[in-house]
């Protein structure tokens, strides 16, 4: 499905100054599902909306402003506005789809929803025998441990430290020496290496800078980190419920909140890196989504590990073996998806989290069978 308007569904100008247009559109537009754009004078795209009913919610746009809460903006709109564009598309599914690509590829001023860059983030681990967990916005080709992506908190570098403590994976800088167990021979006898922080210390790092540790003792805590984030393992979890449960039976019960909230943020964690792939891993099937009124659609929409690759009449396709075709062809890598790729398919999976029974409106995609042609997509 490409960014440009649906050649079998035009789009419709109006111009004029806001009185014209109300009358336009009570003319004009019908209660359909649809996209919108509010023009400037010289063209330029305002805002972009969509509903279920666009000829209602144009002229809810286009009433008389008050004061309520909203109003401020509605009117500055209509007052710049000199030009409305509509398109009608099939339904509200394809509604959806299409604001979101109009809204990325326009950017308008009005629109604050899907227009800003939402921040993604992928964790890495970093190079050397004493690899650490690292957050990163551009992750470079084959990076190691690389998991994501998934939308960056602020508050992720201080969970990435509360996973480190529950592995006992170090969180000091690149730059500090390592010095294993097995390497301190080569330091000379009698050496003593102290660790270069607290952490070392009070037991949460197995210190691999001050030899307290071998290089396999610390690859496992590694190896446990990447299996938390991978969802094969409880057991960061479970060491931080002990340590909770501890202090609430001492009655600690400040010490208690603090590692209940290192848990929960570890578990946010984990559920934020493993929703992309999850996702990408369920949304694969040809959807069938309902017209106004219940009436059964009559276009099916193809989504192959969570994005919409075409549209097609139903029933008539897409043919069984374009289908397998497009589903045995290699998965790009997360890291390769473009901003707006990554966007929608958190845009589809949203869809079908909150609509739950549209899932029944979907079917399997069928067996696999030799590449050929594949169907035109939605223009």
């Amino acid at each position: 499905m490409s960014e440009g308007a649906p050649k079998s569904l035009p789009i419709v100008t109006t111009s004029g100054r806001s009185p014209d247009l109300r009358a336009l559109v009570s003319d004009g537009v019908e209660n359909r599902p649809g996209v919108y754009r509010f023009t400037g004078p010289r063209g330029e795209v305002l805002y972009v909306g969509k509903s279920v009913r666009l000829r209602s919610r144009l002229l809810a746009w286009l009433r008389p402003t008050g004061t309520g809460r909203g109003e401020s903006k509605r009117a500055e709109l209509t007052r710049l506005a000199w030009g409305i564009e509509w398109e009608y598309v099939p339904n509200e599914f394809e509604a959806l789809l299409r604001e979101l690509r109009l809204i990325r590829g326009f950017r308008p001023r009005f629109n604050v929803r899907h227009r800003k860059e939402r921040p993604f983030a992928w964790i890495r681990l970093s190079g050397g025998r004493a690899p650490r967990l690292v957050a990163t916005r551009s992750p470079a080709a084959g990076a190691r441990g690389l998991l994501g992506p998934f939308p960056a908190g602020r508050d992720l570098p201080e969970v990435l430290r509360d996973l480190a403590f529950a592995t006992g994976v170090r969180d000091c800088p690149d730059t500090t020496p390592m010095h294993f167990s097995d390497q301190l021979d080569l330091l000379g006898a009698g050496i003593q290496v102290e660790p270069a922080c607290i952490r070392g210390d009070l037991g949460s790092c197995p210190a691999p800078c001050a030899g307290r540790c071998s290089a396999e003792t610390y690859r496992k805590g590694v190896d446990e980190a990447i299996a938390f984030l991978e969802g094969r393992t409880e057991a960061p979890l479970e060491r931080l419920l002990a340590r909770m449960t501890e202090a609430s039976a001492a009655r600690e019960f400040e010490r208690a909140a603090h590692w209940r909230d290192r848990t929960e943020g570890i578990r946010s964690l984990r559920a934020r890196v493993r929703a992309f792939e999850e996702d990408r891993g369920r949304l694969n099937f040809a959807y069938r989504p309902s017209e106004p009124g219940g009436v059964e659609g009559r276009w099916g929409y193809l989504i192959v590990r969570g994005q919409v690759r075409t549209r097609f009449p139903w029933p008539d396709g897409p043919d069984p073996e374009v289908s397998a075709a497009i589903t045995r062809s290699p998965a790009a890598p997360a890291s390769s998806l473009s901003l707006g790729e990554r966007e929608e398919l958190f845009l589809v999976a949203r869809w079908f989290r909150q609509n739950p029974g549209e899932l029944e409106k979907t079917e399997p995609l069928g067996a696999l069978a030799p590449p050929t042609t594949l169907p035109r997509a939605l223009e």
